[in-house]
């Protein structure tokens, strides 16, 4: 397997190889849809209330979203030529997608279950997510200049 199959480094090749940059922006999602969906579980659970969701609804939530999503950047995004370059991605690309997606939401319930279950640091948990996301915005960010900008990545 050629490196360009694995890792996407230039632009014809995003969308395409089973990473790219474009592939961080999942574990972003991942992390995003779970801290929403946690919200619904740590808000009722702090003010003493039982709690709607249990953290395992709200893990297979983010899942559900994160194929929806993939739904969504495929056929409406792809229809309305918002999608990148215009062009329908590769399985690979679409699996790593979700399953990214999937990883950062379980990191984030891993984190949940620790501060959060173990301290009941509602803030401390959120503030943690919080930067956990922008960290790797900022991966986002720098990987995609990389390869816009044809700069070798490695």
């Amino acid at each position: 397997m050629l490196f360009s199959e694995l890792f996407a480094t230039q632009i014809d090749e995003v969308g395409i190889s089973w990473f790219d940059f474009y592939s961080i922006g999942h574990i972003c999602l991942g992390i995003g849809l779970f801290l929403f969906w946690s919200l619904f579980y740590t808000i009722p659970k702090k003010k003493g209330r039982v709690p709607i969701f249990s953290l395992l609804f709200v893990f297979i939530l983010t899942v559900i979203f994160a194929i929806i999503w993939e739904i969504i950047e495929h056929v409406i995004f792809l229809n309305l030529g918002l999608k990148f370059e215009d062009r329908p991605d590769s399985w690979q690309n679409m699996t790593t997608d979700v399953i990214l997606c999937v990883v950062g939401g379980l990191g984030t319930w891993l984190f949940a279950y620790l501060i959060f279950e173990k301290d009941k640091s509602v803030i401390g948990y959120y503030i943690f997510g919080i930067i956990g996301f922008g960290v790797w915005i900022g991966i986002f960010i720098i990987l995609r200049y990389l390869t816009l900008h044809n700069s070798p990545i490695i």
